[in-house]
């Protein structure tokens, strides 16, 4: 057998065994970035239901309208008016059912415009209120 036989041979196998590691490797990554998105999907189920059942208890005004931001169909803003304060939430469709007994208004409905806060002082209001209520807030630390 020629040396350029036998070198062909070589970096076919090469080849080969490096497209096996690719694959196998490409799997490995496609099944840890699922699961990353299962503990992410999760972790956001998880904060909706809180928002849902906080607002509802807390809010003096909560309407839901369609959000014009994202892209995706189906998703919505809840809006809550806390202690004078607008503060909003982003719920994906796959938690609508959290929000279903909410009023649901048009995009353009003046109870549904975002006031211009920022997820910061969303959060500073939001702790504000569980400090007034006697419970710590979750950011007092910041």
């Amino acid at each position: 057998m020629a040396d350029t036989d036998r070198r062909a041979e070589l970096a076919d196998a090469v080849t080969a065994e490096t497209k096996r590691l690719l694959e196998r490797r490409t799997t490995t990554l496609r099944e840890r970035a699922e699961r990353a998105e299962a503990e992410r999907d999760g972790a956001y189920r998880e904060r909706a239901r809180l928002v849902a059942l906080a607002v509802g208890g807390l809010a003096e005004q909560v309407v839901v309208a369609p959000a014009p931001d994202v892209d995706e169909p189906g998703w919505q803003i809840l809006y809550a008016t806390l202690h004078g304060r607008q503060c909003s939430w982003h719920f994906a469709p796959r938690d609508a059912d959290l929000i279903e007994y909410f009023e649901h208004v048009p995009a353009d409905d003046p109870r549904a415009q975002w006031d211009g806060h920022s997820t910061e002082a969303k959060y500073d209001h939001v702790d504000s209120l569980a400090r007034a209520l006697g419970t710590p807030g979750p950011f007092a630390d910041r």
